[in-house]
């Protein structure tokens, strides 16, 4: 008999995955989420520092962005290698099928190349998930892992639920397998973003890992309490959650206008020191059209400044 996961809908998910749908709708082909490179460029920086980060690398995300440059870096060499290498993976989602068990090794094989001995394949031994020191889970025994993994592969080849809730509940089956010595995360969170971005392509640089940098405790304890139940609906509903959260500051409002305003909001809670050229390379647009949507955000009282124009910050106000 075909393997099929234990997973119950309930309201909760049914209302998220409705407002998600929404959302995704008032994305524009032609907004700076669907073509800008420097957009694109940014949040997959933002991407990997904060998927690294979980793992507990300590490099900077002004470090990240300097190896992704080809500058030298003066760190840890394991936490280089794992962003270059984090790198050359996320490169690859285009040309990957979520359905294909041997592009996941490829992979795993990538982002973990010379950092354990057995990247791009399954452990040889017994692991658990960790939150620092508290056992959250201990993976499938290893003798197992090949034919958990090939039935995880083989429902999501042939479900008919939705990619959305698939993503969801790939990730925590992926998780409670936990099929390599190290990497699982990073690579069962680089695995989620694939899935659905074979759903909108859009989504591939949606920066669903900084959301859970954002909430990691969360994340560990949603993964826990559906270990224990042995179902994976509160996981999917906290991974809705965060896809929602994650798609809210590109999604057009009422009007091109509102969205420049709302992802300008979301620009200077993130960046409070930036500056109007910075602001403008990341909304795409002229330093002249920022600075009028600028004037406008803080005639309206929801942007303020607070010090000197050289040496001051932004306030976003609620």
């Amino acid at each position: 008999m075909a393997y099929r996961p234990p997973f119950n809908r309930n309201d909760r998910i049914d209302s998220l995955c409705m407002e998600i749908a929404e959302l995704v709708g008032m994305i524009s082909p032609e907004a700076p989420l669907a073509k800008s490179p420097t957009l694109h460029r940014e949040l997959r920086i933002k991407t990997i520092h904060s998927s690294l980060l979980i793992e507990g690398n300590k490099l900077a995300e002004q470090a990240v962005t300097a190896i992704l440059d080809g500058k030298r870096v003066l760190g840890n060499s394991n936490d280089i290698l794992e962003v270059e290498n984090a790198k050359r993976a996320y490169d690859l989602i285009s040309e990957l099928d979520p359905c294909s068990l041997e592009d996941l090794l490829r992979v795993h094989g990538v982002m973990m190349e010379n950092l354990v001995s057995e990247a791009g394949r399954f452990r040889s031994g017994n692991v658990g998930v960790f939150d620092g020191d508290a056992l959250i889970h201990a993976g499938t025994p290893a003798a197992y892992v090949p034919k958990v993994m090939a039935d995880i592969f083989a429902w999501l080849k042939t479900t008919p639920t939705h990619p959305l809730l698939a993503s969801c509940i790939f990730h925590f089956e992926f998780e409670f397998c936990h099929p390599f010595s190290d990497g699982n995360g990073r690579t069962g969170r680089l695995w989620h973003t694939l899935i659905l971005s074979k759903w909108r392509p859009v989504l591939a640089w949606l920066p669903i890992e900084s959301t859970i940098r954002q909430r990691q405790t969360g994340y560990y304890e949603a993964l826990a309490k559906s270990d224990s139940m042995g179902s994976s609906e509160v996981f999917v509903e906290f991974m809705l959650e965060v896809i929602r959260d994650s798609i809210l500051p590109f999604a057009k409002p009422t009007g091109e206008r509102d969205a420049m305003k709302s992802r300008t909001i979301e620009f200077f809670k993130e960046n409070p020191c930036a500056n109007i050229d910075q602001l403008a390379g990341h909304l795409g647009r002229s330093k002249r059209s920022v600075e009028r949507l600028v004037a406008e955000l803080k005639e309206d009282g929801r942007l303020l400044r607070e010090g000197s124009a050289r040496a001051g910050k932004w306030i976003a106000v609620e």
